[in-house]
């Protein structure tokens, strides 16, 4: 027990290290990453409450607009902006190859280009509308469903997607095994069912094809699927579990609400 519960505990918080900006006052390494695969739906969920938090707070003195652009830029805040990162930088990457240039510059490079910059809006613009578009209490379940399933439809990526041959995601995707994905898939639909109820494996196979599809897409056009392509992954993940959940909460309560 004393063995493996630091090793447990060194997993999760790696996941809080790779994926957020919280201060855990610990060094991280590859291997420590790479056993954080199967916790990465759990940082979401986390990721996931806060914002929520901020959200049910600030929709007590504001409108559900501005409530929710709070919560979502609280959550990009907690993150460093991570996956956007990578959503810009694949979506520069796909303008270059859609125009017959070749993406792997555009890909490194740091400034951001049009089609990222309309990527971000659209997305962004998607999550903020999609959170004030329901009652606080469904938009707060909601958000902690999407940046756990999310991160484990990434996650499950990490295992069995082609990685590229050299960057942050396909140095840890080696050393880390497949089970760990499968659980966190498990995990992170659990997360969601709890939160959206039937909604949840609706979304995950949603989001599921989109991640097969985006993956495809970089080991054809990219050589595999990068850390950048990762957060990609998570942020169509996101928008796709908010889409399905703000459909079903028209029809369906969710059972945390």
């Amino acid at each position: 027990m004393s063995a493996e519960a630091p090793r447990r505990a060194r997993g999760f918080v790696a996941g809080i290290s790779f994926l957020t900006r919280i201060p855990v006052g610990a060094g991280v390494g590859e291997r420590d990453i790479a056993a954080s695969v199967a916790w990465f739906p759990v940082v979401g969920a986390v990721v996931g409450l806060f914002s929520a938090a901020v959200y049910l707070l600030a929709s007590k003195a504001w409108p559900s607009l501005v409530a929710s652009i709070l919560a979502v830029g609280a959550s990009i805040a907690v993150t460093g902006a991570f996956h956007e990162d990578g959503l810009g930088d694949t979506a520069d990457a796909f303008g270059a190859s859609s125009t017959g240039r070749d993406p792997q510059p555009v890909l490194k490079d740091p400034r951001m280009g049009t089609f990222g910059v309309v990527a971000l809006v659209l997305v962004i613009g998607l999550r903020v509308a999609l959170v004030a578009s329901v009652a606080p209490r469904a938009g707060a379940v909601a958000l902690v469903a999407a940046h756990a399933l999310a991160r484990g439809v990434s996650a499950a990526s990490v295992v069995s997607a082609p990685s590229a041959g050299a960057g942050l995601g396909s140095s840890y995707a080696a050393l880390a095994p497949k089970w760990r994905g499968v659980v966190a898939v498990i995990v992170g639909v659990v997360i969601a069912a709890i939160c959206i109820g039937v909604a949840a494996p609706v979304a995950l196979a949603v989001a599921a094809l989109a991640a097969l599809l985006e993956a495809r897409w970089a080991e054809r056009t990219l050589g595999g699927v990068s850390g950048d392509v990762l957060g990609t992954i998570e942020q169509t993940g996101e928008v796709i579990t908010l889409l399905v959940a703000v459909a079903f909460a028209a029809h369906i309560a969710f059972p945390l609400v």
